[in-house]
């Protein structure tokens, strides 16, 4: 694990196991990771990337807001594969969000990503380890076929994903909160606790 935070904090790019899919992880210090997960992926630099944080504490310094109702389905779905859009703050680079104010994030059922966040002091990518218009990696060996010849410079064996679903995602930066994905957490469950909030 020490290897990939050095890696990370040298500006550099693994490949990692998570609570969903394997993810290509880059520190979101560093913009040249960041456009070098877009030139991995072959993925539009429009398109925004997740980030993985270990904890609320952690969030609070990439994040200009984080409404009630936003913590309320943290608190419920967190850690898990819930991610939630909020306000960004300026320590994030636009590059990550596409250009845009907000950025989706998630805290992983997963002790990889949340160790490498912990170990790094540092919020990290999670898009998935795939090229785009291709399925997500489920295992090193599919992840690894996938990103051979690219710049990926480690990738970390966590055997099989045990969901292979991506995260739901849902957009609370604003009023009302809109489902941008559905995913691996029920969209009944997320519409349930926001209905006992209003």
């Amino acid at each position: 694990m020490s290897l990939a935070a050095n890696i990370l904090l040298e500006g550099g790019v693994v490949c990692i196991p998570t609570d969903t899919v394997y993810g290509l992880a880059a520190s979101v210090s560093f913009d040249k990771a960041i456009n070098e997960v877009f030139n991995i992926k072959n993925r539009s630099e429009k398109s925004p990337l997740p980030v993985l944080v270990n904890s609320e504490s952690q969030l609070s310094q990439y994040v200009e807001d984080f409404p009630e109702m936003a913590r309320s389905l943290a608190r419920e779905f967190w850690p898990g594969s819930l991610t939630i859009v909020l306000r960004k703050s300026p320590r994030l680079p636009d590059t990550l969000s596409g250009g845009l104010d907000t950025a989706g994030f998630r805290v992983p059922a997963h002790d990889v990503p949340r160790l490498l966040c912990s170990t790094t002091g540092s919020a990290i990518t999670g898009t998935s380890a795939n090229k785009s218009g291709f399925p997500p990696a489920r295992s090193a060996k599919q992840a690894f076929d996938q990103l051979k010849g690219t710049s990926v410079e480690l990738i970390i064996d966590g055997g099989t994903t045990n969901s292979g679903t991506p995260s739901t995602i849902i957009d609370c930066s604003g009023m009302p909160p809109k489902l941008i994905r559905s995913g691996a957490i029920a969209e009944e469950s997320i519409w349930k606790l926001i209905e006992g909030m209003t």
